[in-house]
């Protein structure tokens, strides 16, 4: 079984709120629906989630009523992107249900607390792909908290046990230096103790890319195969779910 995390900034241009990239989804789609094997599709939220969840401060709790405006439209307005995703894998013959983590995801203090996992293994045991995405969802101490495509990942990966688990990304990988150089290319594999300088600009509402990094170390800990590819290439998440070669990097657990 195959995890996928298509990337908020491989499905949506980051720089504009509410801004889909129609063409990358489309094909994305396609690529996904070339493999035949059990998979779960995972999706961030990009400019559909980050601009109001920020504006709203959504990711320190609900602290005033004003915020419950908030929850609602960064709800709603994942939804919309979710339903764009949802109709192009369903275009391209991938038979699909939507289980919004807003649903049935319980924080508790901004950790994850309750997730079940169960209800993507019984989707996946009929024959039907199941997609989630990042999401408000209730907080037992905070009222609300921000749980990323991330920790959906983290979770399912051990759950499920998964052989594989891929982020779509906008970039080609994870780079030894930020900006990279002329010709400098990503790293091959990536593990703990290795450097690299992440651009100080990487931080939004589901936290900073090293926080993210450390996840996927978390994930391949049980020998899952965690792998970052540029989704923005055409043919590259194809040739990745096929377990052929292909520019990016590779994440160690060790």
């Amino acid at each position: 079984m195959i995890l996928i995390k298509l990337g908020g900034s491989a499905v949506t241009d980051k720089t504009k709120p509410l801004t889909p990239r129609p063409e990358a989804i489309e094909r994305l789609a396609m690529e996904l629906a070339g493999f035949p094997g059990k998979k779960v599709v995972i999706h961030g939220g990009g400019s559909f989630g980050h601009f109001k969840a920020k504006e709203f401060e959504l990711h320190k709790g609900l602290k005033e009523d004003s915020q419950r405006e908030g929850v609602c439209q960064v709800q709603n307005d994942m939804r919309a992107l979710n339903r764009l995703i949802e109709g192009a894998l369903s275009k391209a013959g991938v038979p699909v249900a939507s289980i919004p983590a807003g649903a049935i995801a319980t924080f508790d203090n901004g950790k994850l607390a309750n997730f079940p996992s169960e209800v993507f293994s019984h989707y996946l045991d009929i024959g039907i792909t199941p997609i989630s995405f990042g999401d408000v969802v209730v907080d037992r101490s905070r009222g609300v908290s921000i749980c990323s495509g991330d920790d959906i990942m983290l979770k399912l990966s051990g759950d499920l046990k998964a052989e594989r688990c891929i982020f779509v990304t906008s970039v080609d990988g994870i780079f030894a230096r930020y900006p990279p150089g002329p010709g400098e290319g990503p790293v091959q594999e990536i593990g703990r103790d290795d450097s690299v300088a992440f651009n100080s600009r990487d931080t939004d509402v589901t936290g900073s890319m090293r926080r993210k990094l450390d996840l996927m170390f978390e994930m391949a800990k049980p020998g899952c195969k965690v792998q970052i590819v540029n989704g923005l290439v055409p043919g590259r998440l194809a040739d990745a779910l096929r377990g052929k070669p292909v520019v990016g990097t590779i994440v160690k657990g060790d």
